[in-house]
């Protein structure tokens, strides 16, 4: 009888320590694909990836929304600004005014002021849009200057952005918009380019 009792509460231990074990891998494997699928740039209207292949971001327009640095960006509207949102604290924020808006960060820090002109778009990183880059898009090019000097030339060509003649990014789909010639700016953090590309899609 005593042997009995004793098996029968080795099985009911053996029992409860596999229910747990189970319940936290199944826990530890929801919140890993939670995570993932949160951040994926697959239903977006315009994800961005490097030549090779490496998952930069991407964004949809309406209403936006951005991925960057596997991070998935929601956000509130106002009449004057947008405030982005990751793990529910707020990360960044876009204020307007007529023809430019500023990228901030939490703090409120300036980032990068874009002003918007009919034909290029100018990106410095203070009030004054001292040294800016210049963003202009000429009959067979794009072309990204800073104080007159000629940085980069961009050609655009359906999905495929190339950069001083060398394929450097690839598109989800066919674009035309001389906007993406920022990306070949590796002064601005590529997650900083996700926000200032999409608000200006949105605005030009």
């Amino acid at each position: 009888m005593r042997k009995t009792h004793i098996i029968f509460v080795l099985t009911l231990l053996l029992l409860v320590g596999c229910k747990t074990e189970n319940k936290n891998s199944s826990n530890g494997t929801d919140t890993t694909t939670s995570t993932s699928a949160s951040a994926s740039t697959e239903n977006l209207d315009v994800s961005i990836t490097t030549a090779e292949g490496a998952v930069i971001g991407g964004f949809n327009l309406s209403p936006i929304k951005i991925v960057a640095n596997n991070t998935n960006y929601t956000f509130k509207s106002k009449p004057d600004k947008h405030k982005f949102y990751a793990n529910g604290q707020m990360k960044y924020e876009v204020k307007f005014k007529e023809e430019s808006f500023k990228l901030r960060d939490a703090d409120s820090d300036l980032l990068w002021k874009i002003k918007i002109y009919p034909d290029k778009v100018k990106i410095s990183d203070n009030e004054e849009n001292e040294n800016a880059f210049e963003v202009r898009p000429y009959d067979d090019k794009i072309k990204v200057k800073r104080n007159e000097e000629e940085l980069y030339r961009v050609n655009i060509e359906g999905n495929s952005v190339k950069v001083n003649d060398t394929e450097a990014f690839k598109l989800s789909s066919n674009q035309q918009s001389y906007v993406y010639a920022i990306l070949a700016i590796d002064e601005i953090p590529n997650e900083h380019k996700m926000f200032i590309i999409a608000e200006l899609l949105n605005k030009i």
